[in-house]
């Protein structure tokens, strides 16, 4: 099954407002994805915009508390919407020109019809490295996050339920906008029914303040 996730990026920090916030930091992230699982195509299935605040404790980890609002279109069935708030740590390293990121989340998914609650652990690697030798400002990147549920919930199966596996290259256009183009394969444990992969074109737009 095909499908494509288009997003546009805003971060930025509040040193602006004062040198002693400059630790501070914040995002906005805003996602559409459509899914090829129609007869008549590619159709809107899902949109997420995402909002979050976080802390620096040093040159590598920062905290971070987030959440989105998830709009879900599922084939056939009615559609319904998520709350999901969410906690973070994140940790950068450098290698020489190769960069680390690691990203560690405790998510409660909350159906906003029901009310059924998905506590969702969520680990992603991700290694960065640029390739000048094609282009100062271009770079590659690959990485993989595995998601599995805390609890018994009516989202998924307690432990291990999905892993997203993705690879691309980034470019920066000028200091403050860049954007990314990759691949995004995505596996989600669907039990009782069969299990799904998807394959998705990942599209995006970044911009720093």
């Amino acid at each position: 099954m095909a499908g494509n996730w288009d997003s546009v990026t805003l971060s930025g920090h509040f040193g602006a407002l004062s040198p002693r916030l400059k630790d501070f930091r914040w995002q906005f992230l805003e996602q559409t994805r459509l899914r090829d699982d129609s007869p008549e195509g590619f159709r809107f299935s899902e949109n997420l915009l995402f909002s979050q605040l976080g802390y620096a404790i040093n040159d590598h980890a920062s905290v971070w508390l987030g959440y989105v609002h998830d709009w879900i279109h599922p084939l056939d069935k009615l559609a319904f919407q998520e709350s999901r708030p969410y906690e973070d740590f994140l940790w950068i390293s450098a290698f020489g020109d190769l960069k680390l990121t690691s990203r560690s989340r405790l998510e409660q998914r909350i159906n906003q019809t029901t009310g059924n609650l998905g506590v969702r652990a969520r680990q992603m690697l991700q290694l960065n490295y640029p390739l000048r030798f094609i282009h100062d400002d271009l770079g590659v990147y690959v990485g993989d996050e595995v998601l599995g549920y805390l609890n018994t919930n009516h989202f998924g199966p307690t432990g291990f339920s999905e892993n997203r596996a993705f690879a691309g290259l980034g470019f920066q256009f000028t200091q403050r906008m860049g954007a990314d183009l990759g691949y995004l394969g995505q596996y989600v444990v669907n039990r009782p029914g069969n299990d799904l992969f998807t394959h998705n074109v990942q599209f995006n737009l970044r911009f720093t303040f």
